[in-house]
């Protein structure tokens, strides 16, 4: 294990629920790690605190491997050298204690710099082409406070079960058009009720859907996570827990959104999440009637912008009302008409994720 990782670990670990506003990495008094083993001394003020902290510990460090925890508690506050953490060695890899998400071969996040550009559209409809192409594929809804992946795809109405294992409970994803689906959305009392949530907490649920959730007993090729937009906390948190095989940026031509996508590129970079390429949405509209293509909003500068910043667009999806018509009845356009222009990019956008990835 990592020290860094562990004190990184500990740094998130807070003792909220007594009305203290220290984590445990702050009241460290020694910290000795041998391969999984790990030893830690804290401050206590009083034995009556002895078993909650001990559980909040244990339960941090076996979420990140540790396997033999030994605690030892102590009356003497620590002093403020010793509150600040040692820093890591130099060799020493921020991301090394990433994890692969269980039962997954490929992992793809879809994300944007900026809310509406249409990111969860194409994310349900890459998991969609994907499964067309005859994979086995998940959607994960990571966009914990806009969570619209159980309407994209029909699924409102779902159950999630739960069962046993003697790796601790799992969730069981349900599926919709063949594509198995989780989002905070199902746990949620109805589609009205807000998620208001601060980090800890975020992360924590983040963690619990990377790698507590059941995607059934064949090994899924490909997992799409949605995620929020922007370069919040949930990239983050997702870039330094999980091992993530590419990502894709979602824009549309205007200006103000391609300015966001170099954030973005430069974030999963920060990260070290390889960028698969860009989706630019919206980018055109064919008349039914003359079949003359007009470019709503201006001619585009994505290809520009992502061939400056060592990437490639994947593809650019018209505008079709039929899109946001299926999307609202719960049928991703790759499915609902598959003779659109918009389903047909969607499937070679899947076609060159595949290759790329395969050459990765």
């Amino acid at each position: 294990m990592a020290l860094q990782g562990v004190i990184d670990t500990l740094k998130r670990t807070n003792l909220q629920e007594i009305g203290v506003s220290f984590s445990i990495a702050d009241l460290m008094k020694d910290l000795k790690i041998d391969g999984n083993n790990v030893y830690i001394k804290v401050f206590s003020p009083s034995e009556k605190y002895h078993e909650y902290m001990r559980e909040k510990i244990e339960k941090a460090l076996k979420s990140i491997g540790a396997e033999k925890i030994e605690i030892e508690f102590s009356n003497e506050p620590p002093s403020q050298r010793q509150t600040q953490p040692p820093p890591p060695p130099p060799q020493v890899n921020p991301f090394e204690t990433r994890r692969r998400v269980p039962n997954v071969k490929k992992v793809i996040a879809v994300a944007s710099g900026k809310g509406g550009v249409g990111k969860s559209t194409v994310a349900v409809n890459l998991a969609s082409a994907l499964k067309k192409l005859g994979y086995n594929v998940g959607y994960l809804d990571a966009d914990m406070y806009g969570p619209s992946g159980p309407t994209m795809f029909g699924a409102k109405d779902k159950k999630v079960m739960a069962r046993q294992t003697p790796q601790g409970d799992k969730i069981i994803a349900p599926e919709a058009h063949g594509v198995k689906i989780m989002s905070i959305g199902f746990l949620l009392p109805s589609e009205d009720t807000p998620v208001i949530w601060r980090g800890p907490v975020l992360f924590k649920a983040l963690t619990q859907f990377l790698f507590d959730i059941d995607w059934g007993e064949e090994e899924l090729d490909f997992l799409i996570i949605d995620l929020p937009p922007g370069t919040g906390d949930v990239q983050i948190t997702l870039g330094q827990t999980a091992e993530i095989d590419g990502a894709i940026i979602v824009t549309t031509p205007q200006d103000v959104a391609l300015i966001d996508v170099k954030k973005g590129i430069q974030m999963f970079n920060e990260v070290q999440i390889p960028i698969l390429g860009v989706v630019e949405n919206m980018s055109y509209f064919v008349c039914p009637d003359s079949r003359k293509v007009y470019e709503i909003f201006g001619k585009s500068k994505t290809e520009e912008i992502a061939k400056a910043y060592g990437t490639e667009v994947l593809g650019k999806i018209p505008i079709e009302p039929k899109v946001a018509e299926f999307s609202d009845l719960g049928i991703p356009i790759v499915f609902a008409k598959e003779d659109s222009q918009s389903a047909k990019e969607f499937i070679n956008i899947a076609e060159k994720v595949i290759k790329k990835l395969s050459s990765m």
